[in-house]
């Protein structure tokens, strides 16, 4: 294996079912593992990986619906502290006060998370919620996207 595979589009799946069939096909989901420092109070962009690095700040694509984050590595300071995961205009509009003190999974609900999907390309900003951590916070962040032209059958392809 080790070979990555990068394309446009949305991957869609017929269920195992034959196109024809008249299922609606279904978006899969995508996720990627982001770090960032858990006590910044200045909403600072997230980085992709396994360690804060600000050459590598991860962006959600215009379409994306957030769905949720699962804390792999928690801050430190308790199994209370909290972060919040946001845009440069909306540091809370992804999630709110969400728990990164304890290893788990937590639904994204802020106010960017739509059935539209976000509005426009988004660097995902992190700042420290009402209760501080410290160090990093490592996850894996969990969306889907909103594919309006979802049908059965697939559509041709015109240049």
């Amino acid at each position: 294996m080790g070979t990555k595979s990068t394309f446009q589009g949305y991957v869609r799946t017929y269920g195992g079912q034959d196109k024809s069939s008249g299922v609606t096909p279904a978006v899969l989901v995508a996720s990627e593992v982001i770090t960032f420092l858990a006590s910044t109070t200045t909403a600072t962009a997230v980085s992709v990986g396994a360690t804060v690095n600000s050459l590598a700040p991860f962006v959600l694509p215009q379409g994306a619906i957030p769905l949720s984050f699962a804390v792999l590595s928690t801050s430190a300071g308790g199994a209370t502290t909290t972060i919040n995961l946001g845009s440069a205009a909306n540091s809370t509009g992804i999630a709110q006060n969400l728990v990164s003190g304890a290893k788990g999974t937590n639904a994204l609900t802020g106010s960017l998370v739509v059935a539209a999907g976000l509005t426009a390309n988004t660097t995902v900003v992190a700042s420290v919620g009402s209760t501080a951590g410290t160090g990093n916070v490592t996850g894996v962040i969990v969306f889907t996207f909103n594919d309006a032209t979802a049908k059965p059958g697939e559509e041709t392809y015109t240049n």
